[in-house]
């Protein structure tokens, strides 16, 4: 008996662990997709004195391409039978991406503020 309660007790910490792990997981997921988001907005406001065309169409390609690697992602999770987590390896070009949106955002706030009198 205490063997089999045992077990279970495994099995429910192995079931809340998983349940966790799956909540950060899409909570990662979602501020990665958010912020793909908010890049593709600042990228239709952003004058050609900020960025250059070719750059914001380069930047534009990568936030479309990490908006389909968070779908297929997402598609895999729900697939799943188990609980999974995400490499470093993978997210790691995520991450560039979003460092690179916070970039931006800061280069258009810059551009926007009132230039002092020379």
């Amino acid at each position: 008996m205490g063997e089999t309660r045992g077990h279970q007790v495994g099995e429910s910490t192995n079931q809340e662990a998983g349940a966790l792990l799956d909540e950060l997981l899409a909570s990662l997921l979602d501020d990665f997709e958010h912020w793909f988001q908010r890049g593709e907005e600042l990228l239709q406001a952003c004058p050609e004195e900020v960025m250059p065309f070719q750059e914001r169409r380069r930047m534009q390609e990568r936030l479309q391409e990490g908006k389909k690697a968070i779908a297929a992602t997402r598609s895999l999770v729900a697939a799943s039978t188990q609980p999974m987590a995400v490499s470093m390896e993978v997210m790691n070009p995520w991450h560039g991406l979003v460092t690179e949106v916070w970039g931006l955002a800061a280069r258009l706030g810059s551009n926007r503020s009132p230039q002092a009198p020379s």
